[in-house]
């Protein structure tokens, strides 16, 4: 075998080792630039401490208000992942039409991205807090008051984090959210039925 060959091979097997780190562990950290595949390609093998790293990034709860001093009585403990989306909304008035009276804490959960400078940061968490908090005020007065949680990292650990910290009985999410590009919430509820030790419902159910 010629010298260009085993030239090619190396070239081969590190960006495999960049690209198929970059997918394994970055992704998972919520970290979902594609700028991350590039200096995945670039590093190869350098690159696996980094995405390593990355991968290990607890999900980050930045905002957290309405919080109830005490559970209302002895119901079901609900939380609610929205996004925005259709799908996520009809999760949501899932939960105000089947679980009014029968939840003591509802807890409402939107994620957003790792990847982003200070100022996009803030202006992203902005956003989130105008649509969580339209959704909150939305909802009828037989449910608890909600808390209200901004968290960023990946979506599926980030909810998987706030369930396991609140200890909720139920997790809803919509089937499907604005799309690759955003939130992914398909994927999301996916990753959520295989990985949850706790019942999910997933909301794309028709309004009533």
């Amino acid at each position: 075998m010629s010298d260009w060959w085993y030239v090619a091979l190396v070239a081969v097997l590190w960006l495999a080792i960049g690209l198929g780190t970059a997918a394994l562990f970055v992704t998972r950290g919520g970290h979902r630039s594609p700028l991350w595949y590039l200096v995945g390609g670039l590093l190869g093998p350098l690159f696996v401490p980094v995405a390593a790293e990355r991968g290990r990034a607890r999900p980050q709860i930045v905002d957290v208000r309405h919080q109830p001093a005490e559970p209302l009585g002895n119901g079901l403990r609900v939380l609610v992942g929205v996004d925005g989306s259709p799908h996520s909304d009809r999760a949501l008035r899932a939960v105000a039409h089947a679980l009014t009276g029968t939840t003591s804490e509802l807890v409402l959960v939107t994620v957003t991205s790792p990847d982003l400078t200070d100022d996009e940061a803030r202006r992203d968490q902005a956003r989130a807090r105008r649509m969580i908090d339209e959704r909150a005020a939305g909802l009828p007065a037989g449910l608890p008051r909600p808390t209200t949680e901004i968290v960023t990292g990946h979506p599926v650990d980030a909810l998987l984090t706030v369930a396991d910290d609140r200890d909720v009985d139920l997790l809803v999410v919509g089937r499907h959210g604005h799309g690759l590009g955003d939130r992914l919430l398909g994927s999301v509820a996916e990753g959520l039925t295989h990985r949850s030790a706790r019942a999910v419902l997933l909301g794309s159910l028709p309004d009533r």
